[in-house]
């Protein structure tokens, strides 16, 4: 019988909700969210991105990724800029203080992970990490 304790939907979505929180946590005294921290480690990785290749990887919608730099923007962390080549493509750049939080909550993540993975082996751990990704793709044939 189907019961939501068995559900890997809710287990999936409750598993995420609580790492959420406990980053949300973390980032509270620089006064990030966990999905800004997402957005800047993404531009940490490739600064000056078009906003629609922010959005995707991080399976952000349009109206979503633009709030988010919206409020990043008025804090200070980035700022968009119209393409020179293209004027439709508004690109997104770290400013210096949004460069300087790497220093500060960069490893915040990780370690966040690293409390969720105590007591897993490494091979338990790239098992899980393995039928994750088995499922999620499963559930987005044809979707992507």
């Amino acid at each position: 019988m189907w019961t939501l304790d068995k559900s890997l939907g809710f287990l999936t979505t409750r598993t995420a909700r609580s790492m959420k929180r406990a980053l949300d946590a973390k980032l509270a005294d620089y006064g990030l969210t966990a999905t800004q921290y997402i957005v800047l480690v993404r531009l940490w990785e490739e600064d000056g991105i078009p906003l629609t290749q922010l959005g995707e990887p991080l399976y952000l919608d349009n109206p979503t990724i633009t709030g988010i730099i919206d409020r990043m923007e008025r804090d200070g962390l980035l700022e968009r800029r119209r393409d020179g080549d293209d004027r439709r493509v508004v690109n997104v750049y770290l400013t210096e203080k949004g460069r300087g939080f790497r220093g500060k909550v960069g490893k915040l993540g990780e370690e966040t992970d690293a409390e969720a993975w105590k007591g897993f082996s490494e091979s338990q751990k790239n098992e899980l990490l393995d039928q994750l990704n088995r499922i999620w793709k499963k559930m987005n044939e044809g979707l992507i």
